[in-house]
């Protein structure tokens, strides 16, 4: 998705002995990127209670952030009770912004610190997630109930995670077999608009040690709500009136399962499988209606990877593919597509995409404070659209990372390279990061200071390339979007009490922009830069009587720098300069329950400075009692003041208040 106003048609397609070894490792030994994430990193709160300045260590296969990255780790079962979807997962960390296209079932996107969906990599156990013809990856996709964790990276981070990196990364740890996890566990959640939510999971442990996790997750909604809308927003003051959103039915299964083999000491084995299937309606934004659009999707991933630690070395060898089909039909734009419309917009349009990689790591310590990574990938990526042909292009990514720790571990450092090949465009992203704690063996040891910076680049997706789907226009002549960004931050971490706040500044140019392309439809040009700075602070405490308070602040102010008498200098369309989340929880024994806010500003909705969304406020809480045994029950209402007015960025209506009660045990 583009950085600055896209046309509403474009929603629905789409990580020292000295200076010289560093280098010359670099120049010899471009083959892994290590795989773990530093204990440090968690600026969220602990999974379990930690006494004095210790940190949560949480093990990501694939994960590669930067050693002083600004990372939230968000706990997925704190929210259990709460069915949250993966969009409201990330919602609660700073610099977030999700871009949802009505109500449940419908698209969701995310956005890192002003940069587009398309500039933020989500991954799942390490594996990049892409929609149709390499676009941003469709949240509503993702089935919450599978996630354990999700880490949320912010920066650009395209010398530690790859190209598309520009404004940040999202991780997605799945669940996996621990032995002091329960055996089994099931949900049924029921709620306004007709949805119902079935999910189960359980662990079965197989021949020669080995344990797997299998889980599925079945969703069904009739997306049908009232919302009330005015027919001249333009006009301040103009009435609303009541109206009913249709053709926003989505019926959604999903599957999981995830093996661990541990072959022989040093040696293991670990596969993991995650498939989708889904059809639902594409009601449209308002005043640009397509009643009788649907889009029916399939999907899946497939990793494997085998790992070995000889000495103090770790060698993982690591493969994996993923594949979708994806089929919009009658997508008028703003009318009624009749049965067999000749238009472009009312035809059948079925894309099929297929991703495969394989990767060699290897991680090894020069010193007991200072460790090597390196890393070499190769594979590529392949495109099948009914008017976009058939595309290919290879991928390779050599990559290096040193961890220096100095000054008796007050200081550590966290230099990266990496080179990327896609196609035929060619990407150099360096990355330079370090934390310190000034104060070890004193009261305020906890205190730290981290700062980083770092380049990276985006190639156009084959949608921007070539996919025609009726409104927009593609533009084969692309070049990679580039930014540079630099950020620092400050960072208490103690049980009860974890705050952190921080500033960055990034620069982007060769924006992929959407233009008007004659006589109505719209082209993707190299034609934007902009410039976006801001701040984000998140605290957290546990409070007496097992309550937990959290509160996330983002400022973003995102400039248009294009060379325009009309937009450049006006403030980026779509992106609230001040976003707010606070949270005020208690997880008991047998009693639990909640409240939340959620405060965004007003923002612009065009480039011109001429249209504005509204500042929206959103109240949820719930409630759950222990009936009997391991069976919880809750019950949960969402948009408690039943604001009907509100809208998403782009102008898809959101529903009022709705109620959800949900049943669930775990053995």
């Amino acid at each position: 998705m583009p950085l600055v106003e896209a046309p509403q048609g474009r929603l629905v397609c789409s990580r020292a002995k000295s200076a010289a070894s560093f280098f010359t490792v670099l120049l010899s030994a471009l083959l892994s990127w290590t795989r773990s994430v530093r204990a440090d990193q968690d600026a969220g709160v602990p999974e379990e209670p930690v006494a004095g300045p210790l940190t949560e260590v949480i093990n990501v296969r694939g994960s590669r952030p930067s050693g002083a990255a600004q990372t939230s780790v968000v706990d997925a079962e704190r929210f259990a009770g709460e069915a949250p979807t993966v969009a409201e997962l990330l919602a609660t960390s700073p610099g977030v912004s999700v871009q949802r296209s009505g109500g449940p079932g419908q698209a969701a996107f995310v956005s890192l610190r002003g940069a587009s969906p398309d500039q933020t990599l989500v991954l799942l156990d390490g594996i990049p997630l892409q929609g149709p013809g390499g676009d941003a990856i469709d949240l509503s996709t993702l089935p919450s109930s599978f996630v354990s964790k999700v880490v949320v990276s912010r920066g650009v981070l395209g010398a530690q995670l790859g190209a598309g990196a520009l404004g940040g990364a999202v991780e997605l740890v799945p669940k996996t077999t621990g032995a002091s996890e329960p055996q089994f566990g099931a949900e049924l959640a029921a709620g306004s608009f007709g949805s119902v939510r079935v999910t189960a999971d359980a662990v079965v442990s197989l021949a020669s040690a080995a344990r797997s996790i299998v889980a599925i997750q079945l969703d069904r909604t009739n997306g049908r709500f009232q919302y009330e809308r005015q027919f001249t927003p333009e006009i301040p003051g103009a009435p609303y009136y009541p109206a009913v959103r249709e053709n926003a039915d989505a019926m959604r299964g999903s599957l999981l399962v995830r093996t661990e083999v541990p072959l022989r000491e040093g040696l293991e084995l670990d596969a993991l499988f995650q498939g989708t299937a889904a059809s639902r309606g594409l009601p449209g934004p308002v005043g640009m209606f397509t009643p009788r659009a649907r889009e029916s999707d399939q999907g899946g991933i497939f990793g494997a990877r085998l790992r070995a630690t000889v000495g103090e070395t770790v060698i993982q060898a690591r493969g994996w593919g993923r594949a979708s089909l994806v089929q919009l039909r009658e997508l008028g734009l703003g009318f009624d597509c009749p049965e067999g419309g000749s238009s472009p917009a009312c035809a059948v349009q079925q894309s099929h995409t297929l991703g495969t990689r394989g990767e060699l790591e290897v991680t090894f310590p020069v010193s007991l404070s200072h460790s090597i990574a390196t890393s070499l990938s190769a594979g590529g990526e392949w495109l099948a659209g009914s008017y976009a042909g058939i595309h290919r292009r290879e991928i390779v990514s050599l990559g290096i990372s040193d961890d220096a720790s100095l000054l008796r571990g007050a200081l550590s450092v966290y230099p990266a390279l990496r080179l990327d090949f896609v196609g035929t465009m060619t990407g150099f992203s360096p990355g330079l990061s370090a934390s310190a704690r000034p104060f070890l063996g004193t009261a305020v040891e906890p205190f730290e200071v981290r700062a980083g910076a770092g380049a990276s680049f985006r190639p156009p997706t084959f949608s921007e390339l070539y996919l025609d789907t009726g409104p927009t226009q593609p533009n084969p002549d692309l070049r990679p979007e580039r930014a540079l960004s630099v950020d620092a931050g400050l960072r208490w971490k103690t049980h009860p009490f974890t705050a952190s706040a921080g500033v960055f500044w990034s620069r982007y140019r060769d924006l992929i922009l959407y233009e008007l392309y004659p006589p109505a439809r719209v082209k993707p040009y190299n034609i934007g830069a902009a410039r976006i700075r801001g701040a984000e602070v998140q605290l957290s405490v546990r409070l007496p009587l097992e309550v937990g308070l959290e509160v996330a602040y983002s400022f973003v102010e995102a400039v248009n720098e294009r060379p325009s008498a009309t937009q450049g200098g006006r403030k980026l369309s779509y992106r609230s300069p001040h976003r707010l989340f606070a949270r005020l929880d208690r997880r008991g024994d047998r009693l639990e329950g909640f409240v939340q806010v959620q405060l965004s500003s007003a923002m612009p909705r065009n480039a011109y400075g001429t249209a504005e969304l509204p500042a929206q406020v959103c109240i949820d809480a719930g409630a759950g009692v222990r009936v009997a045994g391991p069976l919880w029950v809750d019950l949960e209402v969402r948009n408690v003041l039943d604001d009907r007015t509100q809208q998403d960025l782009f102008q898809y209506p959101l529903p009022g208040a709705s109620f959800q009660a949900t049943a669930r045990a775990r053995f």
